[in-house]
C-alpha cells in the first residue's frame, strides 16, 4: 500500500512535465476533444459575425489581464484571437449582405 501513492506522486510529476512541454497557446490539449478543436467548434457554430465578437472579446481579456497574470503567454494568446479576428472580418467582407447573421 505505501507504493501506491509514490506510483502516483511520479505519474503526477511527469503528466507535469509532459504538459510544460506542450503549446498552451496555439494547441492547449484540453480544448480538444475527438477530432475537433474547440475553437473550430465555436467558429462554426457562431457564423463570421458572431465569431468576431468573440474573438474581440477574448482579445481584451487577455490584454486586461496580462500584467496581473501570465505576461508574455496572455500576450500571445491576445495576438491570436486578433490574427482571428481580422480572418473573421475579411470572411464577413465577402458575405452577401443577406448572410450576415448574428446567433
Amino acid at each position: 500500500m505505501d507504493k501506491e501513492p509514490e506510483r502516483y506522486y511520479d505519474w503526477m510529476l511527469w503528466k507535469m512535465r509532459q504538459e510544460d512541454k506542450k503549446d498552451m497557446v496555439d494547441n492547449p490539449p484540453h480544448y480538444t476533444r475527438g477530432n475537433i478543436e474547440c475553437i473550430d467548434y465555436i467558429k462554426d457554430s457562431m457564423g463570421p459575425v458572431g465569431f468576431s465578437y468573440f474573438c474581440e472579446g477574448n482579445a481584451k481579456k487577455y490584454l486586461h489581464r496580462f500584467r496581473d497574470k501570465n505576461q508574455i503567454e496572455d500576450l500571445r494568446k491576445a495576438s491570436v484571437y486578433l490574427q482571428w479576428l481580422i480572418e473573421a472580418l475579411h470572411d464577413i467582407e465577402e458575405l452577401p449582405s443577406d448572410q450576415l447573421r448574428l446567433l
